[in-house]
């Protein structure tokens, strides 16, 4: 009997150290499935501001699925995302990219195709185009959020004193109505048009003339084509012929400059970007309080044209949590969550419904006209060359603005050296 005890402890024994050796053998085996089946947690990076952090705070509530926020400033993300990836890094299961970042990304293999999660239901509520400036070589990488569109602001009072009511419908109009308008120290209209700016105002007038930039299918640039002509010799009318333009425009490399001179009663017509709404109605430090208007930008052959960024969410591909990444995707890209996006940021929807929010309407007076705006073209110029691209524009479209260059030489010129970028 005790024999037979001592033969069973021994074997339990040796059962027990194999069991406790296995477990550490297999120990990443056994991490593996503890964390698939425990460890819900999801690295996330975007940016340091109040509402995303509530946000994941409320998404890890509704789904037991916690987030890791990591932040960087918002001009410091493209390069984090390249500089994390490039090194092999799989820390991050959600990054935030916009147009041409996805592009970008997508060919360079950082982030994965999102057309098998992507729902009907999302292809019907959220923006077509925005949808698309997510898209690669025919697949879409990133669920967009929120859009950062371009609108036309128009100081009211200044345009009154000239005897209009309304903003100009045609380029043709706001040429007749500057005239009229333009005063000492208060310049009729402004645009971006600084050395690395000046493509995008560039775009708006090529697409109002139902022209477009770029040819995505053959990947060659599409500018230099009658409409890209007349689009660029507008520019440089309204500056040379008409000197309708605010002297500061060729000074201009983003929107945040010009809208702080429009807030200043300097300039009277602009397009820019939505914080231009709310920094005229500041009133510590707007001259123009109560006085700004908002329209359709003009239009030429096509009613309206516009320019902006889309936002959206990506999955890195070395993400090992892609699952629990696309529950996250898919909660803050819902309606309810772009509403609360909208009235806490300011930013636009793309969700339709989120967009035309009574609440949403009523806070932003200036997204009355947006669900229209969005019907025509809009999103950013996306390749992963963008940067060397639009900055060798902008030097000849700037030249050819000040009288250096003919229109027709800027664009030949600009053509031949993108060709070459291409090329290398």
């Amino acid at each position: 009997m005790q024999k037979k005890l001592l033969t069973f402890t021994a074997t339990a024994l040796s059962i027990s150290m194999l069991a406790g050796c296995g477990a550490a053998a297999g120990n990443k085996e056994s991490g593996a499935g503890q964390a698939k089946s425990e460890n819900k947690e999801i690295t996330v990076l975007y940016l340091d501001e109040p509402f995303w952090k509530a946000q994941n705070e409320e998404f890890t509530k509704a789904t037991g699925i916690k987030v890791k926020y990591e932040t960087v400033p918002f001009t410091q993300l493209h390069d984090k995302v390249v500089t994390s990836f490039t090194g092999g890094s799989s820390d991050y299961d959600v990054i935030h990219v916009r147009d041409d970042w996805a592009t970008e990304f997508a060919s360079k293999g950082i982030i994965d195709s999102l057309d098998k999660n992507i729902t009907d239901d999302m292809k019907k509520r959220l923006n077509p185009q925005s949808l698309e400036a997510m898209s690669y070589k025919g697949q879409t990488y990133a669920v967009p959020r929120y859009v950062w569109l371009w609108q036309f602001y128009y100081n009211k009072k200044l345009l009154q004193d000239a005897g209009y009511n309304e903003a100009p419908k045609t380029w043709d109009e706001l040429i007749e109505m500057s005239k009229k308008i333009g005063k000492d120290k208060v310049s009729a209209y402004a645009e971006s048009w600084g050395t690395k700016y000046s493509y995008s105002s560039f775009i708006v007038h090529m697409r109002a003339n139902g022209g477009e930039f770029w040819n995505y299918q053959t990947d060659r640039p599409s500018f230099n084509t009658p409409e890209g002509l007349a689009a660029l010799q507008l520019m440089v009318d309204m500056n040379l012929k008409h000197k309708i333009m605010s002297p500061m425009s060729k000074e201009f490399n983003g929107s945040s400059p010009m809208a702080e001179v429009f807030t200043q009663g300097a300039v009277a017509m602009n397009m820019n970007t939505p914080q231009t709404y709310p920094l005229s109605n500041d009133r510590e430090k707007s001259r123009i309080v109560d006085q700004v208007g908002v329209a359709l930008i003009p239009g030429g052959k096509v009613k309206t044209a516009s320019y902006g960024e889309s936002g959206g969410l990506a999955i890195p591909a070395s993400s090992k949590k892609k699952e629990l990444a696309w529950e996250y995707i898919k909660f803050v890209s819902s309606m309810d969550q772009q509403k609360k996006m909208a009235l806490a940021t300011g930013k636009i929807p793309t969700d339709s419904e989120a967009l035309t929010d009574k609440e949403v309407q009523s806070k932003y007076p200036h997204f009355s006209i947006i669900p229209e705006q969005v019907k025509y073209p809009f999103g950013l110029f996306r390749h992963e060359k963008a940067t060397l691209i639009t900055d060798e524009l902008s030097q000849h479209l700037l030249a050819a603005v000040l009288g250096k260059v003919t229109a027709e030489q800027a664009l030949k010129d600009a053509e031949q050296k993108i060709l070459q970028i291409l090329s290398k």
